[in-house]
């Protein structure tokens, strides 16, 4: 089961019962977007400074953060890039950029 929250000034994402992340939303400096490939798997991913939570291939948010956070991935895995699969990415970058305070570019 994925899920994403913000609460209390924190983005909460869980995956499964071992994938979880807890992201300052200040420690957040930009969010894009990216497709996420079918080779590169599905569930929780890690890659050099990257983690990626994604049910599927097509369409992620890419959080870039200030500093390294730590993940879990199940083991704890340091990132300073999170990928994130949603049903409506474009709601999610919204979300998180009204978070952050900052009003999302059209189209982003």
């Amino acid at each position: 089961r994925r899920q994403a929250t913000i609460d209390g000034g924190r983005l909460a994402l869980r995956m499964g019962i071992l994938g979880r992340a807890d992201v300052p939303i200040d420690q957040i400096a930009s969010v894009g977007t990216m497709l996420w490939p079918w080779w590169a798997g599905l569930g929780v991913r890690i890659a050099r400074g990257l983690v990626a939570f994604v049910g599927a291939s097509g369409p992620a948010a890419v959080l870039e953060l200030t500093e390294p956070t730590e993940v879990r991935t199940p083991l704890k895995w340091s990132a300073t890039r999170i990928a994130v699969g949603a049903e409506d990415v474009e709601g999610f970058v919204a979300a998180i950029a009204r978070a952050r305070g900052v009003t999302p570019e059209p189209g982003a």
